[in-house]
């Protein structure tokens, strides 16, 4: 589900649970000489330090998507942003 209102990131942020896929690099594509994009699509536990740092918008632009568990994201990078690619967070490694 793609967050688009601050009142429910804050609920998903108190619960802590379930997983966050940060779009980055479908929000904001392309590829530069210094970094790419596709990097910055990382998948985070609810509960990660980093998703607390984060707002549901980034430069204005809906950019976080909520999963009730990992099962259910992977299915859906899988099926949605395989072709723009996707990491695990190193801090949390869901």
């Amino acid at each position: 589900m793609l967050v688009e209102d601050i009142d429910t990131w804050n609920k998903i942020i108190r619960k802590s649970q379930g997983c966050i896929y940060n779009d980055f690099g479908k929000q904001f594509p392309g590829d530069s000489t210094t970094w790419k994009t596709s990097d910055f699509n990382v998948l985070h536990r609810a509960s990660c330090s980093q998703v607390k740092r984060m707002t549901h918008k980034t430069e204005g632009k809906l950019t976080k998507h909520f999963f009730k568990s990992l099962e259910e994201a992977i299915s859906w990078l899988e099926t949605n942003r395989k072709q723009q690619g996707y990491t695990l967070c190193s801090f949390c490694n869901p």
